[in-house]
């Protein structure tokens, strides 16, 4: 194995595990950075930084193969996998149609943008694969966009003002739907919601059954080896790879869905760390017509949401739930939940869940709805 190989293994996994400490650390002034500049983020950047500062050429090596072959695939597989389909019911019907119709909002929008920009501007003929990657994060989190991200092929330098991007319009959304959430009787007084939140409690039958971390994880490697030796495309892999995580995830009653869900963090780390050492930060840019368009798909998606909740006369909270499940995760919507009632933060869990097992096929037609106006 030549140098450049070693090098990059080296600076992908010390990056990766540098993170993930971090990310643990108690301390104030270290949280409220990743709260600006979260792991992710952080683990893309940094080994770009390293590459830029000594100079290194790492954009060739093995690894990047290695990831996309090996890597991404137990990724999707374990991330799919630790979805609960049993924990809809406790969500209930409306709640669920306002989060599929965010869903909707955020896929359709770009392309109906699209034609307006493109229509003005030449220059989004080259950033549209920059806005893939986007409704990923929007609806599904980490994975779903690193999975877009390699479906489009966007470029590195692109992907990092999307990365930018992206956070600063989450980081404002967020602190918005906070305060929304926060004035829930307030809002639902003065559009006469009375419909009250149903706090159903998970089924106790389900703490009962004996979880199996160390089985789950032997058939995860196990069936996403079987998968990766049949040698489909990258995009027929995660097809495949996306049904049967969820299928065996809710089939075995065993199944550990904690361990699987944390082994897919990491790889998301992983991925991320390797991908970073493509990053060039001479060809960066933030194209103020992509700024333009991330903000006014932002601003229609959150009016979209806050009109359907009030036509569907469910409690205000809702509103910014089911949005924050989708543009924020699992790590962030149980907290906004709970600024408003902490019995709601296994709802927006749920709703994250379901987020991740989506963000990938609304990202699908996304794509195909754009590529039908080049």
């Amino acid at each position: 194995m030549s140098e450049s190989n070693l090098l990059g293994i080296f600076i992908a996994l010390s990056v990766s595990i540098f993170v993930m400490l971090i990310a643990k650390y108690e301390n104030k002034i270290v949280q409220k950075i990743l709260h600006w500049l979260p792991a992710i983020l952080l683990t893309f950047l940094i080994p770009g930084v390293l590459s830029f500062v000594f100079d290194l050429s790492l954009e060739n090596i093995v690894l990047h193969d290695w990831s996309k072959a090996y890597i991404y695939p137990i990724t999707i597989f374990c991330i799919m996998s630790s979805m609960s389909l049993a924990q809809l019911k406790i969500v209930g019907l409306k709640p669920l149609i306002l989060f599929f119709i965010g869903s909707f909002t955020i896929a359709v929008i770009p392309a109906l943008l699209f034609m307006l920009y493109y229509l003005g501007n030449e220059q989004m003929a080259d950033l549209w694969k920059g806005i893939i990657p986007i409704v990923g994060s929007w609806i599904g989190g980490s994975s779903s966009m690193l999975v877009l991200k390699e479906y489009v092929a966007v470029r590195e330098d692109l992907f990092l003002s999307v990365l930018l991007l992206d956070n600063m319009i989450q980081n404002i959304v967020m602190i918005f739907l906070f305060q929304i959430i926060r004035r829930t009787d307030e809002y639902n007084q003065k559009f006469n919601i009375s419909q009250p939140i149903s706090f159903s409690e998970k089924e106790q039958n389900q703490n009962r059954i004996q979880k199996n971390p160390y089985l789950s994880v032997l058939i995860a490697v196990g069936l996403t080896a079987l998968v990766v030796a049949m040698e489909f495309s990258f995009i027929t892999n995660v097809i495949i790879l996306s049904i049967t995580g969820l299928v065996v995830g809710n089939v075995f009653r065993f199944w550990s869905f904690d361990i699987n869900l944390k082994i897919g963090s990491v790889g998301i780390i992983l991925i991320m760390s390797i991908l970073g050492l493509k990053l060039k930060f001479n060809d960066f840019e933030l194209p103020m017509i992509l700024i333009l368009f991330m903000i006014n798909w932002m601003i229609i998606n959150i009016a979209v949401i806050a009109f359907f909740n009030y036509k569907l006369k469910i409690s205000m909270a809702w509103g910014p739930i089911a949005m924050m499940a989708n543009i924020g995760g699992i790590s962030t919507s149980p907290a906004l939940a709970s600024a408003y009632d902490q019995r709601l933060m296994p709802h927006a869990v749920v709703l994250a869940i379901v987020s991740m097992a989506t963000g990938t096929f609304w990202g699908f037609l996304t794509t195909l709805l754009i590529e039908s106006q080049l």
